[in-house]
């Protein structure tokens, strides 16, 4: 049978025979055509053409019906095993010593190869000698292991006659385009089916064929038949290597009988964080070749001993390194407190899911001044730093990884991992019980948003206007239509389809102070931030980290700072915190946290403050001893500018890292909207939250989740902020109070300690292998987990290519290992919590879904309206404005 028959038959799949496509019959060749001999050649009880399927005409030698054989998309080969057979031949492709060809005239003969999708319509060939079908040198054919595999051992399968422009891959690590990514993310496909395909080598311009001696090769695309192969199901497929999620059973879908969602979210992950801060993050959270490739040993980039992880050393004081083995055996990470290591794998990701993971927002995250500090450390000098360059690097790899798990369950939207760009999308993701990823950004230069310190400046921040000179200048402007203007920038980030913005996270930027919740580290970083420190004077470095963290360290972190600014960055200018139970007319602070962080540097009178306005901190770094410091640079006019564009663009606000007295500002702002524009706080607010700021978000319709310590903490954070919410909405309508739910922001990936084990426990609450989830004690009392199959849990291990397991993990003794093990946080809330606590938890991916409508509905009005701004929203920080309530 023609092959374009073959197509025509499958693109047009109500068809029931090929008699209307196969044209008018020839004349009988009865010696030389076995479609006009009289014979039932194939044994279909069919003679011939026309009346057998397998005849494309009366000159046809073949009768076998290859359209008998059921079709299939290009993308359902996934994960499965099959066999090659040659349409021009009919026979199979078997593997003779290092050769392939089409000999087998049974399927059983055939060598069984093992599709390991690589990206939509996409695979490597794994073969039953554990060796990638490749193409170095076309014609000829070799063989590759896995883990060493490359671009030459992937093909692009296509079915015959597809004309189909597919959008092309999405890029690792790779800024797409505007353009680009509305015709990835709006692209239709419109899996058609087929019963053969064509095998191409995008790195040779070559396909897979079969030549006149009926040996597979790769040669350029030419005639269909030699070209074009029927993929049949087969068995006898060798394992491909691969991290296993360790369930069993069928995640839930649907939505609850009043059209909510159930589900979990995780409001603050940074699973895109492959190459962060210059490439001191180690390993992805997918690679097209799969584990072995994702999270191998570490000593490329971490050296032999682990010694060249200079950050992570940095922020865990250990320097003296650690094993660098990865799959299969990790013997050191994934851990709670390996912080530059990957934890986010895709399958671990699938654990959560299997979890009720329903929400997740990726923030686009990086550091320009730790990434220079790797890149100086390894010598990479060509190492782009720009913190908006790397966050739309970043987002290239989410749309790649979306793509990569589609691949893997067999069809693009088949994944579970979909990302979303507005709320009714993430609702009908949900309920077809997928996971909602949301892209969110969180990067200390917003914007590109640099701001450098001038110390002869004579305007305070709430009037500052950036102009340099003897004035701070900032690396943006809120001047529309130039290339560094915030709007801009702030397009081009909508554009990449980031809907949740942090705007200032960890230094001070144009818009505003940083939320102080560190006492060294940070306030060295934003010095060398905010215009640089010289770093040729490693002693001074030294002396002021030595004590803390390891001299060796900090002598080997100073010599590798920039060689090129000049000293006028600044360490935080600030003012005393208030103090709960002593400061007048303040609330106190949620979860029992505070603001700011004392800081140990000098203090008076061995030191003079030299912070604007004779503040403490400035050019020196001279603090009270013993008082807490919160950051005296409140919202500045270009702040009051971003965030007005940020409403109007309908961007999720999360004021988390924000100074505590810039969160008052910001509660204003959105408090001024019609209806009010909701703010978020989504991994434990950083730099303090007070009770009020927390009640006025929680009214709001916004929601407040802390990052993850353990599971008790997380019940008692819970417990804390609904009765906070119980008192805010007291005096609403019943019909408009927000619904309560509590999520969390694990941070994983984001140089944060993950969930921690519980300690001491009863007995019969400790985590017991496997341990089954939606049913029992808990779940059987509340009734949206009625119509809920149960799932269970296995314990969380690494298996070689063998089957032979490597390493576990355990829930109570390794905490959140990595973030798969999210089942165990959920399953110690079973043992130890209330149906009402787990009742908020399956509730927060519903929370996160209505405060996302709110935020459209305020965005509407301010676009039909114009935004309010509340009179005194920009005023200085105490003593000469108030304390924030």
């Amino acid at each position: 049978m023609s092959l374009s028959a073959i197509w025509l038959m499958a693109a047009c799949s109500g068809s029931e025979s090929l008699d209307d496509s196969a044209g008018t019959p020839g004349g009988p060749d009865p010696v030389l055509a076995a479609c006009a001999d009289g014979q039932d050649n194939d044994a279909d009880g069919l003679v011939d053409f026309p009346d057998d399927p397998g005849c494309d005409s009366a000159d046809d030698d073949s009768e076998d019906n290859l359209a008998s054989a059921d079709t299939k998309t290009r993308y359902a080969m996934a994960s499965q095993c099959w066999a090659l057979r040659s349409v021009a031949t009919g026979q199979y492709v078997a593997r003779s010593g290092s050769d392939y060809s089409a000999s087998a005239d049974a399927i059983a003969e055939a060598e069984p190869l093992f599709f390991k999708a690589t990206a939509l319509g996409k695979y490597v060939l794994y073969d039953s000698q554990r060796e990638l079908i490749t193409v170095d040198t076309p014609p000829a054919l070799t063989q590759t292991a896995s883990a060493d595999a490359t671009d030459a051992a992937e093909f692009t399968v296509l079915g015959v006659g597809d004309t189909t422009a597919y959008p092309a891959t999405p890029a690792y690590h790779t800024e797409p385009t505007p353009e680009y990514v509305a015709e990835y993310h709006g692209f239709e496909d419109p899996n058609l089916l087929f019963e053969a395909f064509t095998l191409a080598s995008d790195t040779t311009a070559t396909r897979l064929g079969v030549d006149g001696d009926g040996q597979l090769v790769a040669v350029a695309a030419a005639d269909e038949d030699a070209q074009a192969f029927a993929i049949e199901p087969t068995t006898g497929c060798a394992a491909y290597p691969e991290a296993s999620s360790n369930f069993t059973g069928t995640p839930f879908s649907g939505t609850q009988p009043d059209g909510t969602v159930l589900g979990h979210a995780d409001v603050h992950v940074h699973i895109s964080a492959s190459e962060f801060l210059g490439g001191a993050q180690w390993g992805r959270p997918y690679h097209k070749f799969g584990v072995e490739h994702a999270l191998g040993n570490c000593s490329v980039d971490h050296g032999e001993t682990g010694q060249m992880d200079l950050v992570g050393g940095l922020f865990t004081n250990d320097p003296d390194g650690h094993a660098t083995d990865g799959y299969p055996t990790f013997s050191e990470w994934p851990a709670r407190g390996m912080l530059t290591h990957e934890a986010i794998y895709w399958k671990w990701l699938e654990r959560s899911w299997a979890a009720g993971l329903r929400v997740a927002v990726n923030d686009l995250v990086d550091n320009e001044t730790l990434c220079e500090l790797q890149r100086n450390a390894a010598g990479n000098v060509t190492e782009d730093c720009n913190s908006m360059n790397n966050a739309g690097r970043q987002a290239g790899t989410m749309y790649g990884m979306q793509d990569y798990i589609d691949a893997q369950y067999g069809g693009r939207g088949e994944g579970f991992f979909q990302i979303v760009h507005d709320p009714a999308e993430a609702r009908a993701v949900i309920e077809d019980g997928k996971m909602a990823v949301v892209l969110g950004i969180e990067i200390s230069n917003l914007f590109d948003c640099k701001l450098t310190y001038q110390p002869t400046r004579t305007q305070t921040p709430e009037v500052e206007d950036g102009s340099g000179g003897i004035e701070n200048s900032y690396g943006c402007t809120i001047e529309e239509g130039q290339p560094n203007s915030i709007l801009t920038q702030m397009e081009r980030i909508h554009a990449w389809g980031v809907r949740q913005i942090i705007s200032i996270h960890e230094f001070d930027n144009a818009f505003g102070g940083n939320g102080i919740f560190d006492g060294l580290v940070l306030n060295v970083g934003n010095r060398e931030n905010s215009g640089g420190i010289p770093s040729g004077d490693v002693a001074e470095i030294t002396g002021l980290l030595s004590g803390s963290l390891d001299p060796a360290q900090v002598t080997e972190l100073a010599e590798n700072l920039q060689t090129t600014e000049t000293p006028t960055g600044e360490f935080w200018t600030t003012y005393d915190c208030p103090i709960e139970g002593e400061t007048e007319n303040f609330t106190g602070y949620l979860w029992s946290s505070t603001g700011g962080s004392t800081q140990s540097f000098l203090s008076p009178p061995l030191c003079v403050p030299t912070g604007q306005g004779g503040r403490s901190g400035g050019t020196t770094p001279c603090y009270p001893a013993d008082v807490r410091q919160c950051n005296a640079r409140w919202m500045t006019p270009a702040g009051l500018y971003t965030y007005g564009k940020m409403m109007e663009l309908g961007f999720i606000f999360d004021f988390d890292h924000m100074e505590m007295g810039m969160k008052t500002q910001a509660l204003e702002l959105a408090e001024a909207q019609t209806p009010v524009y909701p703010l978020v706080s989504t991994h434990g607010t950083f730099g303090g939250t007070t009770i009020d700021q927390a009640a006025r978000v929680l009214r709001g319709g916004g929601h407040l989740y802390p990052s993850n310590g353990s599971s008790r903490g997380f019940r008692s954070d819970m417990d804390e902020t609904f009765a906070i919410y119980q008192a805010a909405v007291a005096d609403l309508p019943a019909e408009s109070r927000p619904l309560f739910g509590f999520g969390y922001g694990t941070d994983t990936n984001g140089l944060s300690s993950q969930t921690g084990p519980r300690g001491n426990f009863e007995p019969e609450d400790a985590v017991v292998y496997p341990y089954t989830l939606y049913t029992g004690e808990v779940f059987d009392e509340l009734p949206e987990f009625a119509a809920v199959d149960p799932v269970v849990f296995h314990q969380p291990s690494s298996v070689d290519a063998d089957g032979v397991v490597q390493r576990t993990w355990h829930e109570d003794i390794d905490g959140n290992a990595h973030h798969g093990m999210l089942s165990g946080f959920v399953e110690e809330i079973r043992l130890e919590g209330t149906p009402e606590q787990m009742r908020h938890l399956f509730n927060s991916a519903e929370v996160y879904l209505q405060t996302w409508e709110r935020t459209e509905a305020s965005k509407a009005a301010i676009q039909a309206n114009g935004l309010q701004v509340p009179d005194g929203v920009l005023r200085p920080a105490p003593p000469e404005g108030e304390i924030a309530p």
